[in-house]
């Protein structure tokens, strides 16, 4: 692990050292990538978010990485360069400052995990793959309910 060097102007961030074993394409910063626990399974290789990996979420690349290379993924703190979606674009998927941030099998993208607010009691599944936490998005109106792919600001929680 690599600690940001802490001082008390920049936001405190956590990076790992991983390998990209997605042999379909090379990563680009912002994409949120899963552990590798399928193929791989050395703790050291990731890959896209597929089925079960969406609940073991690996991090936020922060540089291109070609595949097969080694970069680095942040795995906590503060960062403005995420992507995210919003899901089907309906109200009931919208992520907003605050929202619980998940990935999910189809991309590397953040999506909203929207808890149920009338749930009498909230499970610990409920909480399975958060990946961070949103901030707001830069237009509220067009970005919190898009279906399309957005950069937004994150606060990832991968350790």
């Amino acid at each position: 692990m690599l600690f940001h060097r802490i001082n008390r102007t920049n936001p405190e961030k956590v990076y790992v050292i991983v390998k990209n074993s997605y042999s379909t394409a090379d990563a680009s910063a912002g994409q949120v990538y899963a552990w590798d626990y399928v193929t791989d399974k050395d703790g050291i290789s990731v890959t896209k978010p597929s089925g079960v990996l969406r609940s073991v979420p690996a991090g936020v690349a922060i540089a291109a990485i070609a595949s097969g290379d080694y970069g680095l993924l942040q795995v906590w703190g503060h960062n403005t360069n995420v992507k995210c979606k919003a899901g089907s674009g309906l109200l009931s998927s919208k992520i907003s400052a605050g929202s619980l941030v998940y990935i999910k099998t189809s991309g590397f993208e953040m999506y909203s995990r929207q808890l149920i607010a009338s749930s009498a009691s909230i499970t610990i599944e409920d909480f399975a793959g958060i990946a961070g936490v949103a901030g707001s998005p830069t237009n509220t109106a067009a970005k919190f309910t898009s279906a399309t792919t957005w950069v937004g600001t994150v606060f990832i929680k991968c350790l």
